[in-house]
C-alpha cells in the first residue's frame, strides 16, 4: 500500500508527500527489524529534510538518528553506534541549555540515554552504562512519575548492572523497589522477570528463603501473563535455589 502511495506522490512531484512516505516506510522497517533498508531510507529522509532547510540538529533529525544508532548497536557495529549517540546526546545537550523543560526534548533525552546506557551494558561497561542509566532513569521521574512502567523498567536495568559490577545490597534496593511498584501496575509484562532477577541477587548474598519467595513470585506472575522467558528463568532460579538449600 505504500508504494502504492509512494508511486502517486511521484506521479505528482509532490516532494513533502513523498519525503513522509519515506519517513512511514522507514519506521515500518525498523520496526520490521529490516535494518539496512531502515537505514537507507531514514537517511533518505534527512536528506530530505535538510535540503529543504530543517537544520541538522532538530528533533525531527535527532530522533531519526537516534534509531540508526540503536540499529546499529543490534547489528553490532559498535563504532558506528557510538558515535550516533554521542551525536544526539551533544545536539540534545544543546537544545537543554536553551529550554530545559521541553517534554519533546526531554523524552528524546531520556531514550537516548537508555538505549546507550543498554549498548554500553552489553559491552560490560558497567561504569558509564550506570552513569547514562541513572540519568535516564531521573529523566523518566520527572516525566512519568515514579509509579510508571518506562521508571520500573529504569530500576531493574540499574540492578541488572550493579550486579554485573558485583554491587548486590545496591542491586537488591533497585530491584526491590521496581517490584513494590510494578506490582501496582496492572499491565506491567516484565514484573514476573524482575522478581526473578531479585532473586537471583538474593541467592548472590546466601539469603535463600528471600530468593525463593522472589523467585515463586515471579512464577506465578510469569504463568499468569503467560510469559514463558519469564517461566523459565523463574524455574531455572528455583532449581538452583534447591540445588544449594539440599
Amino acid at each position: 500500500m505504500l508504494h502504492i502511495a509512494l508511486r502517486q506522490a511521484q506521479t505528482l512531484q509532490h516532494y513533502d508527500g513523498i519525503t513522509y512516505i519515506y519517513d512511514v516506510m522507514a519506521n515500518l522497517a525498523y520496526n520490521l527489524n529490516d535494518f539496512k533498508k531502515a537505514e537507507k531510507l531514514f537517511v533518505s529522509v534527512m536528506q530530505r529534510l535538510i535540503s529543504k532547510g530543517m537544520a541538522q540538529d532538530d528533533l525531527a533529525i535527532i530522533h531519526m538518528s537516534l534509531k540508526i544508532a540503536n540499529m546499529y548497536s543490534k547489528m553490532g557495529e559498535t563504532e558506528k553506534a557510538e558515535n550516533g549517540y554521542q551525536f544526539c546526546l551533544e545536539s540534545l545537550k544543546k537544545h537543554m541549555a536553551k529550554d530545559s523543560e521541553n517534554p519533546d526534548v526531554l523524552q528524546l533525552m531520556g531514550l537516548a540515554l537508555e538505549w546507550y546506557g543498554g549498548m554500553l551494558f552489553s559491552e560490560s561497561r558497567y561504569v558509564d552504562a550506570l552513569r547514562y542509566l541513572t540519568e535516564a532513569y531521573d529523566i523518566s521521574v520527572k516525566m512519568n512519575g515514579i509509579e510508571d512502567e518506562q521508571t520500573v523498567v529504569l530500576l531493574s536495568d540499574l540492578g541488572t548492572v550493579n550486579c554485573a559490577m558485583k554491587e548486590y545490597d545496591e542491586a537488591i534496593k533497585y530491584l526491590t523497589k521496581a517490584t513494590e511498584i510494578g506490582k501496582k501496575l496492572p499491565d506491567m509484562f516484565d514484573i514476573g522477570s524482575i522478581y526473578v532477577n531479585l532473586g537471583n541477587a538474593y541467592i548472590i548474598k546466601g539469603l535463600y528463603e528471600e530468593a525463593k519467595k522472589n523467585c515463586k513470585q515471579g512464577k506465578q506472575l510469569a504463568k499468569a501473563q503467560n510469559h514463558d522467558e519469564s517461566l523459565k528463568e523463574a524455574e531455572k532460579c528455583l532449581e538452583r535455589i534447591k540445588e544449594l538449600m539440599s
